[in-house]
């Protein structure tokens, strides 16, 4: 098997296990223990994202423990590449979250939605400006046929008379398209041209993305009072066992960036969480 069928292949494992990530997140995201805080869409979810981080980095660690990768790991945060991996991860995780939760504050979940599944896009045009990838004119097109793909199927008619700052709404949204597109755009080149094994660059990508969950985002919205009540229940289980599914999903995800030309890889990841993503956002919203 070639390197180009290998990524597409783990690419699409990527894009399957996160939509089952999405869903099993959004059924604990439901649990009564939240009801109390449903009037700040920011608090929940970014506990909720603090707490799949946390675990997913757990779990990556373990898997290093397993491969005899430690070694490898503290090498590299010691090295200029970690340095790129750790604004990769923080572009990514808080700085694109934050970005997707005000979007969608601003001008809705089903819109948030829409906008964001443009980073595959924005990630390859900058892979090409950046890495110099070179993409052929069958590729160009399908990132062309994608990108309006996952727009259509993202897409719900809403009202804009009753989002009054959707101007800011958009911002946001594309203020986290770039975020993740940049993250992507990091990570191949750490890998690529600093030789960071896929398992190390996702395993740091968690742990930073983690602490700068914990040490800023998490104190500054009050959110571990919310953290203290999961950790005494059993919820804390659900959200130990998504993180697993979500970290193979990191996984497959890092690995197919690595393995072969960008576009592929992020085309099949979006498209698939961002239907599953978009479906639950317009129900929601439809039952509000």
């Amino acid at each position: 098997m070639n390197r180009f069928s290998y990524g597409i292949i783990v690419g699409s494992l990527s894009g399957a296990s996160w939509g089952l990530n999405t869903v099993i997140i959004s059924f604990i995201m439901m649990a009564s223990i939240f009801l109390p805080y449903s009037e700040n869409i920011f608090i929940t979810a970014l506990v909720g994202a603090f707490l799949h981080d946390l675990f997913s980095a757990i779990w990556l660690v373990l898997n290093l423990i397993r491969e005899k990768k430690i070694s490898q790991l503290l090498r590299t945060f010691k090295s200029k590449i970690g340095i790129f991996l750790i604004i990769g991860a923080i572009l990514g995780g808080p700085v694109g979250m934050a970005g997707y939760l005000l979007g969608t504050k601003y001008i809705g979940a089903a819109y948030a939605s829409s906008f964001s599944a443009l980073y595959p896009a924005l990630g390859t045009v900058l892979s090409v400006i950046i890495l110099k990838e070179k993409i052929n004119m069958r590729m160009k097109i399908g990132v062309v046929i994608s990108g309006i793909g996952i727009l259509l199927l993202s897409y719900s008619p809403i009202d804009l008379s009753i989002y009054p700052h959707y101007t800011l709404g958009i911002f946001f949204s594309l203020f986290c398209v770039l975020g993740w597109a940049l993250e992507c755009v990091i990570a191949s080149y750490s890998m690529k041209y600093g030789e960071v094994d896929s398992s190390v660059a996702i395993c740091i990508r968690q742990i930073i993305s983690a602490i700068f969950y914990g040490v800023i985002v998490i104190p500054f919205v009050s959110g571990y009072p919310l953290v203290s009540d999961i950790f005494n229940t059993n919820i804390i289980f659900l959200f130990i066992g998504t993180a697993l599914v979500g970290s193979l999903s990191y996984l497959f995800w890092y690995k197919a960036i690595n393995t072969c030309i960008t576009v592929i890889p992020f085309r099949i990841i979006a498209i698939n969480s961002a239907n599953i993503l978009s479906l639950l956002s317009v129900t929601h919203e439809t039952a509000a």
